[in-house]
């Protein structure tokens, strides 16, 4: 330990109880301004004046040694005589001048003294923290080595210095903040702290510090300095990863759910499937019944006939029997039009909507021209979709309001479309006969009669096929009507491909 720490008072107040040696500040004259409870022990707690209990040669030597101090000369170590009751003392001491004209006498013998030193000096020197003590002046009073080593400097270069000597001026002022702090409130305060190191650059450190009071009434700091960089640092790194999980499993979330909101949506329609294939299938039974028990009952009376040797009705009901076998024909194409017509994805594909329905136009021509109808339409756009289903789609729809139309009324269809969210809105109105509210809920549903008065006046599996096309491109449909007030269809289909 270099011995020019030494020079303080405050220093010896502060940490003279626990040095091991006898330790005694004195005055010139001899004077004992504090002793330390070893050198009370070897000299006695009443003593004022160290010079009574020396030879005049000793006490010279003591002067003499102040002397050639003052003059610059690095003598600080003698010899001298204690004399005692029991006999003479003979010791060795180390000399420290300090402030004010007092001095500070180290006394042991030569091989105690280098011993009890390279102890202490060892036990300070080895903490692998920065240790430092600070007056209240902030300068400071003593450093251990891994306090210098961070400055890439020796422990001599940096006492009786400040934190300005050595560190840039934002981070000396936020030292001496903190430092003035713990002055004032005398409580032990523990900081996190920027810390420029010579030698590994900027550091962030943990400081803890405390305020003693010496025994001349005077305050001192001591602080013990951690360096938390890489803790700070892992830290950090934690919380970035913590952030960077926590964004995962909310986009892990979202996707579940996601996946769950379509699972759901999945088995609701497959409910709704297989509520329609119930309901479909009763139909089905019930409507293939009705022509089916036709053909069985004439062909009865066919065969009685036949028997009885009559043939007056024969005509009559094989004419009844081939028009029950040909509806039955049409209900069993029509129950594979509709059992079969699914979405391919392969045939999707972007087209004009105007032309797909000028082409239905056309189509439709010879019915047209019968009923003398206007069509009116006009930008409409292109959409993604499979062109044969809308084909069907547009034309069942057209057809129906061409055809359920009064005989004294042109009928008159108007055709709108509004884009929103990557779908096309159709809406296509006529002025036709309508349907009554009461039917309103069953309009779509297969092979249903709402008008009794036209021959052929079944929607049947067309608005069932409607209705099954829209849902098959994610869209949906739905239908307001009054009778003789016209009916309109309002379905949506998309104008780009899905992602």
């Amino acid at each position: 330990m270099d011995e020019r720490v030494f020079y303080s008072v405050d220093f010896w107040n502060s940490f003279g109880e626990i040095f091991p040696a006898s330790v005694v500040i004195i005055k010139r004259d001899g004077d004992i301004i504090y002793g330390n409870h070893i050198f009370r022990d070897l000299i006695g707690s009443d003593v004022t004046n160290l010079f009574y209990f020396m030879e005049n040669d000793c006490s010279n030597r003591i002067n003499e040694t102040i002397v050639s101090y003052e003059k610059g000369e690095e003598l600080v170590f003698n010899t001298v005589k204690i004399k005692k009751s029991h006999g003479i003392i003979h010791l060795s001491y180390y000399l420290f001048p300090l402030e004010n004209d007092l001095f500070s006498l180290i006394l042991t013998n030569n091989v105690e003294m280098d011993n009890k030193l390279l102890l202490l000096n060892n036990i300070v020197n080895t903490v692998p923290d920065p240790v430092f003590v600070k007056d209240e002046q902030h300068r400071w009073m003593y450093v251990n080595q891994a306090f210098a080593n961070n400055l890439g400097c020796s422990p001599a270069q940096i006492l009786g210095k400040s934190d300005h000597d050595f560190f840039p001026q934002d981070e000396s002022d936020v030292f001496h903040k903190m430092d003035r702090k713990t002055f004032k409130h005398k409580k032990t305060t523990i900081n996190e702290e920027n810390f420029t190191c010579r030698v590994n650059g900027k550091r962030t450190v943990s400081t803890k510090k405390s305020v003693f009071r010496t025994l001349a009434g005077s305050q001192v700091l001591v602080g013990v300095i951690r360096d938390v960089t890489e803790i700070k640092e892992a830290r950090e790194c934690l919380k970035k990863h913590a952030k960077e999980l926590k964004r995962q499993v909310d986009i892990r979330t979202k996707q579940l759910e996601m996946k769950k909101n379509d699972l759901e949506s999945a088995v609701e329609k497959l409910k709704s499937l297989n509520s329609d294939l119930d309901c479909f299938a009763h139909i089905c039974c019930h409507e293939l019944r009705e022509p089916l028990r036709a053909i069985s009952s004439f062909s009865k009376l066919v065969l009685d006939e036949y028997a009885c040797g009559e043939h007056k009705n024969i005509d009559e009901f094989l004419h009844i029997i081939y028009k029950g076998a040909s509806k039955m024909d049409e209900l069993i194409k029509s129950i594979l039009q509709y059992s079969t017509n699914g979405l391919n994805t392969n045939s999707m594909s972007l087209f004009s909507s105007h032309d797909l329905i000028s082409e239905v136009l056309l189509m439709l021509d010879l019915h047209i021209n019968e009923k003398n109808a206007k069509i009116i339409f006009e930008n409409m756009p292109d959409i993604y979709a499979d062109r044969l289903q809308i084909l069907q789609l547009f034309q069942n729809l057209i057809n129906n309001s061409i055809k359920f139309c009064a005989d004294q009324i042109t009928p008159v269809i108007n055709i709108h479309v509004i884009l929103k969210n990557n779908f096309a809105e159709f809406q296509i109105t006529d002025n036709g006969i309508g349907i009554e509210k009461k039917y309103h809920k069953e309009i779509f549903l297969p092979f249903k009669k709402f008008h009794s008065r036209s021959e052929g006046s079944m929607y049947g599996i067309g608005l069932s096929l409607c209705k099954k096309i829209v849902e098959n491109h994610s869209g949906s449909i739905k239908m307001s009507s009054q009778e003789n007030m016209g009916t309109t269809f309002k379905f949506s289909l998309p104008t780009q491909k899905a992602n």
